[in-house]
């Protein structure tokens, strides 16, 4: 799986176009007040802490200790008392259990392979009560195809950042970030593209509800999948 490192201290600044309202609206509107959330690949926690000060009480777990300090920080700030863990959310066993897991903004798809996948589903399950939510969302097929030969470079006060995406077909898309600042560096990772259907159709879990970009209908323009699963059984 990828991990954030030099590129954590600007990753709030670079991704400001973000409208995180609609996965926090998404999110209060499936799952019921007050209940517990586990939330995979937190990062740097603005979902977390929305969701905390929301009256949700949400854990935070992430690969990389850089994001895991930024969220620590907005936390202190926020006075928000919760626990996270630095860890893989493909290989993690917390001894507790939730109401709900999220994950969200494009985070499946930096599992480098579907066996990466399927260990995360075994922890999720693992760490749901009964009947409890997993909340997860992908990116569609075709904005996998609309993301080649994408050279986006922007200036902020303090640095500019070059960004490059390139495609390696049947799903693999390379992520190249410059920044030029104070401090410059390089770095690389990988995303990879996968099919909803073939997530879903884990028999641990019922499908409860599929939409795109938000919206109640899924299609075939639709760039984000949002998906919730039913933990069957116990």
């Amino acid at each position: 799986m990828n991990e954030y490192k030099n590129f954590s201290a600007y990753f709030d600044t670079i991704m400001d176009f973000l409208d995180y309202n609609q996965w926090i609206n998404f999110t209060k509107e499936n799952i019921k007040k007050d209940s517990t959330i586990l939330d995979l690949a937190c990062g740097s926690g603005i979902f977390l802490v929305n969701m905390n000060l929301y009256g949700y009480p949400t854990d935070g777990l992430d690969l990389s200790s850089q994001m895991i300090d930024l969220c620590r920080d907005k936390m202190y700030i926020n006075h928000i008392n919760t626990s996270l863990y630095e860890m893989n959310m493909a290989h993690f066993d917390l001894g507790k259990k939730y109401d709900n897991i999220t994950c969200y903004f494009d985070s499946i798809n930096h599992l480098n392979t579907i066996d990466e996948v399927k260990a995360m589903w075994d922890c999720v399950y693992n760490h749901l009560n009964k009947d409890g939510l997993f909340l997860f969302d992908v990116f569609s097929y075709s904005r996998f195809i609309d993301t080649d030969n994408t050279d986006i470079t922007e200036e902020f006060d303090d640095f500019t950042y070059n960004w490059k995406m390139s495609l390696e077909l049947p799903n693999t898309i390379h992520h190249d970030i410059t920044i030029k600042g104070i401090d410059s560096f390089e770095e690389h990772y990988d995303e990879h593209y996968y099919d909803y259907l073939e997530l879903i159709k884990d028999p641990r879990f019922e499908l409860v509800k599929v939409v795109g970009d938000f919206k109640k209908k899924l299609t075939k323009k639709s760039e984000r999948i949002l998906v919730i699963l039913r933990k069957k059984g116990e």
